[in-house]
């Protein structure tokens, strides 16, 4: 998986709680936006698909927000890290 930079593009899918699933060229990702309870600005790769993270994340499905460069979405200082976040589904999260 490449690095991931604010000026990259990326197909936004909404939780309707704390995070988006990213498609991008470079892989996928998960943000967690902080304007939500539990939000911690950092967007982490994903190691799995967006039926995937709708598993992981206890949902049926997502709602695409659009595409858009990252940091006029996220803003400049979201964090991007490189802890990989894992596709197997959360106890926590089944629905």
């Amino acid at each position: 998986m490449a690095n991931l930079t604010l000026d990259d593009m990326a197909e936004f899918t909404w939780s309707f709680h704390n995070t988006f699933f990213l498609e991008t060229v470079k892989g996928n990702f998960v943000w967690s936006d902080p304007d939500f309870i539990l939000g911690d600005n950092t967007i982490r790769p994903f190691n799995g698909t967006y039926v995937d993270w709708c598993r992981y994340e206890g949902i049926p499905f997502g709602r695409n927000k659009g595409k858009h460069i990252i940091r006029y979405y996220c803003g400049n200082n979201v964090v991007i890290k490189k802890e990989i976040l894992s596709g197997r589904i959360r106890s926590d999260r089944l629905f």
